[in-house]
């Protein structure tokens, strides 16, 4: 078994690439993702989940057209050595985003020296996660 699920939009279908942008997430709380599942899909983006570090940089890897966004949840285990060697691929343009606790401050250091676009507070995730989404996702008509 592998740390991801690849469906897109809640759907069993890959993303065409018509589709105006993927979000891949490392997020391991299935509630909350459906929360970033549905907020997604209210701005025009579709959804790829990943449970561990490994998968998540696989899914960002090998996403054709590259990813709108990647969202790291820091809440879990993040491997951020593979973060880093990601953010600093030139061939992979696409912003990372990640949210934690605020008095995470080793994790914080640790995403910020990886190469993070972002990073906010849980509470500020929670409280604006339309509003950074939309912000951060790289689609045709946006950069962030």
């Amino acid at each position: 078994m592998t740390g991801a699920d690849l469906s897109a939009s809640g759907g069993d279908a890959p993303l065409a690439p018509s589709e105006p942008g993927l979000v891949i997430v490392l997020n391991r709380d299935l509630m909350f993702g459906m929360r970033i599942r549905n907020a997604l899909g209210s701005i025009g983006l579709a959804a790829a989940f990943a449970r561990d570090t490994e998968a998540f940089i696989s899914l960002v890897r090998s996403s054709d057209p590259p990813a709108a966004l990647a969202v790291i949840d820091m809440n879990g285990t993040v491997e951020w050595d593979a973060v880093a060697a990601l953010s600093a691929d030139a061939a992979v343009p696409t912003p990372i985003l990640a949210f934690g606790p605020h008095v995470d401050v080793e994790g914080r250091r640790a995403a910020k020296a990886a190469g993070v676009t972002r990073i906010v507070s849980n509470g500020d995730f929670h409280r604006d996660t339309v509003g950074l989404l939309r912000r951060y996702a790289q689609t045709g008509s946006q950069s962030a």
